[in-house]
């Protein structure tokens, strides 16, 4: 009985040593991703900068300088008068000799320079042009603050943002509040006094953050939906390792493959870079005219057409044959083989990939 089991045990080690196996690798690419949507196909916008409490801003500066006229014109009138004027007045007054001077105590919101302002706002693979059609307005509202009991924290936030994107036919694609512009920023003094003493100088520090801040959120808002952005990652593909059987077919896919993600930045070698992938696509879909699913031993097993049939999908999203790289998904599906994981990141990025290609294509 021990030596039927010893015999047993080796015979399994002897299949599990022969079966046919995958090679998964992951292939490095850097393209230039379409965007989720379109501003112009010339990629050419304007930014039009606005602020909502201009108006009270200047209201407040002109007060102020009123103030600060009435009291130089005060101290003027003062000096005028003569010696026994200015003695008696105090006396019988208590009027002092004014400084001509005004000291405004109250926080007044910035207007920043529009052109300052404008220049910060990019959207990679778009290049600013007074007069484009296509146009990214910019709301900006006042610092929104607060102060703690100590009197040492002031509690603000990025300023405020009313975001309008219009393409350059005139649509609108977005309107509305910047979305993740409103996370909390602390500064903290080392006492109220400290804070006392420079009150409106930090609050004017906090202001130029909270602005800086909210462009840093809208630029990564305009990069994330409406950028031509570099995209440096990896695709996953699989060959398979020479055992009992070999795939010379396979490694030479494989290398094509290679070569064509050499080419996925190099606007000269894109009709390559299609060729080296429909040839590997043939390659594979002959190697699957010998699939018997039902034989863990044929030299195309289920096992080995599931990543086939995955490599298929991946290769003809870049070729934008995504009703292929459906099929080939499905197909997959249908040979229960567990690549989970390969599967989901392929049906993601066919997803994304398509939806970025069609929307471009179609506008």
């Amino acid at each position: 009985m021990k030596n039927i089991l010893l015999l047993t045990l080796a015979f399994a080690g002897t299949f599990g040593a022969s079966a046919q196996k995958t090679d998964k690798t992951k292939i490095d690419f850097e393209v230039e991703m379409l965007p989720l949507e379109i501003i112009s196909k010339e990629k050419k916008f304007d930014v039009i900068i606005e602020y909502d409490y201009k108006a009270k801003t200047e209201a407040a500066n002109a007060e102020v300088q009123a103030n600060k006229d009435a009291a130089a014109k005060e101290k003027e009138d003062y000096e005028k008068k003569s010696l026994g004027q200015k003695m008696a007045n105090k006396v019988l007054l208590g009027e002092s000799k004014p400084s001509g001077k005004f000291s405004n105590q109250n926080f007044i919101p910035t207007i920043f320079p529009e052109d300052g302002v404008r220049g910060s706002i990019n959207i990679p693979g778009y290049t600013k042009a007074t007069g484009a059609k296509g146009t990214v307005s910019v709301m900006f509202f006042e610092l929104s603050f607060s102060l703690d009991q100590t009197q040492t924290k002031i509690t603000y936030y990025p300023l405020k943002i009313v975001l309008t994107v219009t393409n350059d036919k005139g649509e609108v694609s977005f309107q509305g509040d910047l979305p993740s512009n409103i996370t909390a920023i602390v500064y903290t003094a080392t006492s109220s006094t400290a804070l006392g003493n420079s009150y409106l100088s930090t609050l004017k520090g906090c202001e130029t953050d909270a602005k800086n801040q909210a462009i840093k959120n809208l630029n990564e808002y305009l990069k994330h939906n409406y950028g031509f952005n570099l995209l440096k990652d990896e695709r996953p593909f699989f060959d398979v390792k020479d055992k009992k059987m070999t795939y010379p077919e396979y490694h030479e896919a494989f290398e094509k493959v290679k070569t064509a993600f050499i080419y996925c930045n190099v606007a000269s070698k894109q009709a390559d870079m299609v060729t080296k992938l429909k040839e590997s696509i043939t390659i594979w879909e002959n190697s699957l005219k010998e699939l018997d699913k039902n034989n863990k031993d044929a030299r195309i097993n289920a096992d080995i057409a599931a990543a086939t049939y995955l490599n298929i999908a991946e290769a003809s999203i870049w070729i934008k044959d995504f009703d292929k790289s459906i099929e080939a998904l499905a197909s997959y599906k249908l040979l229960d083989e567990d690549y989970s994981r390969t599967y989901n990141n392929v049906s993601a990025f066919l997803k994304d990939y398509s939806a970025r290609y069609n929307k471009y294509m179609s506008y």
